[in-house]
């Protein structure tokens, strides 16, 4: 596409394209009609999407499947923060999902009456401008385990009431944190980056060092054409109906579980086991904050860490004070069996425990996740269960736009 094009509602009405086809219309607020041939990047084969048109008025996008569903996808400004307008965000575990595709399809299948009810409200305020429910790249990797029609209505289910919002991979937030926290050790918060956590942002949720997301440097027509284009791939990869094998991960559960084994053979107290499992996962993790001090301070050295310090810095961080509190746990718990799932559940759902005002998890990291935030003196936000997050929701005062407006 031409760089010197200009973006403006304007001059254009929408922008549609079909990719059935291979082909873009622009419709111009005077009238004109323009057609062209999609560039090859934009164009993809096979796919479940149909078609994508931007409505310049009311900035956003219409997705169509090829099975004639309709998904609306926020736009993306990026001169402006992220439009949640008020709306809380709320994070749903990948089973949650299921529950809220199952209560969208098919209500008979959630014999849970609770379950049930929770479900048909998060709908509601989803829809209704009541809520935000941001996607993340584990909800990408736990869906492509589907296939089928079964993979087809939670992939819908989850574009449809996400609308476009998702929350940024987990390895972004982590750097982030870990800049911010070397910043602050060094007194350098004075224009500190700002990233916003949950956004509308094309490609977001793949991460800035992908060829999906965008950065500060892209031109604005490539933009404009990811923030028209990103919604499509992300539904394709929601609802592929071809099932995508999981990587076990053999090394990463082997070696996490070689630490929890070593650590469990030193037989020490329970405290000194938390402070050998902290100074384990420093430095696991120290390559991250060297390289970010060496690039802050321009010095060779790094400084050393006493146990409370690391105990603080890690804390300060929304994230890192999650996750590192998630493996300290499991690294002590000689019990713990550590799976795939495991390097998933801990990064997504700690980075959305951090960013979002609300998560609902699978039990096990979920109760964790609330022990650790109550550890570590924050607000407990993590649930289990729909029936107790939509409670807390409302009882925070979440309301649909239309509840807002009437006057009961």
């Amino acid at each position: 596409m031409d760089e010197s094009l200009v973006i403006s509602a304007d001059l254009y009405r929408y922008w549609h394209v079909d990719y059935q086809n291979g082909s873009i219309r622009i419709v111009c607020q005077d009238g004109q009609i323009f057609d062209d041939k999609l560039e090859p990047r934009h164009q993809r084969q096979d796919s479940q999407v149909a078609t994508s048109t931007f409505d310049w008025e009311k900035w956003w996008i219409w997705s169509t499947t090829t099975r004639n569903d309709l998904i609306l996808t926020e736009g993306f400004n990026p001169a402006s923060p992220p439009p949640l307008n008020g709306r809380p965000s709320v994070y749903l575990d990948q089973n949650r999902w299921r529950t809220v595709a199952d209560v969208l399809h098919d209500p008979a299948r959630v014999k849970d009456p609770d379950e049930l009810r929770a479900a048909q409200d998060l709908i509601r305020l989803a829809n209704d401008g009541g809520i935000v429910l941001p996607l993340s790249t584990g909800h990408l990797l736990e869906t492509a385990g589907l296939h089928g029609d079964r993979r087809y209505e939670v992939g819908v289910a989850m574009a449809h009431l996400a609308g476009g919002w998702q929350i940024r991979h987990p390895l972004d937030l982590w750097q982030h944190e870990v800049e911010l926290s070397i910043r602050r050790h060094l007194g350098l918060m004075e224009n500190a980056p700002v990233l916003h956590p949950i956004v509308t942002e094309p490609g977001a949720l793949f991460g800035k060092d992908t060829s999906l997301g965008i950065t500060d440097e892209t031109p604005d027509s490539d933009k404009f054409m990811a923030m028209l284009t990103m919604p499509s791939v992300i539904l394709d990869v929601l609802i592929d109906p071809e099932r995508m094998p999981k990587n076990p991960l053999t090394k990463w559960v082997t070696h996490h579980t070689a630490i929890t084994a070593q650590i469990h053979a030193e037989h020490q107290p329970k405290e000194q086991r938390r402070r050998l499992a902290r100074r384990r996962y420093w430095n696991e993790n120290i390559g991250y904050y060297t390289a970010a001090y060496r690039r802050l301070s321009y010095a060779a050295d790094f400084p050393t860490f006493s146990d409370g310090e690391l105990a603080r810095l890690f804390a300060e961080s929304r994230m890192v004070g999650l996750v590192s509190e998630l493996f300290i746990r499991r690294f002590i718990d000689h019990m713990s069996k550590w799976g795939r799932n495991d390097l998933v559940d801990m990064f997504h759902l700690s980075s959305a425990a951090g960013y979002a005002d609300y998560v609902c998890a699978e039990t096990h990291t979920g109760t964790q996740l609330r022990d650790a935030q109550r550890a570590l003196g924050r607000p407990q936000t993590v649930f289990t269960t729909l029936s107790e997050l939509v409670t807390a929701v409302r009882s925070d005062g979440a309301r649909a736009e239309s509840e807002r407006a009437s006057p009961d």
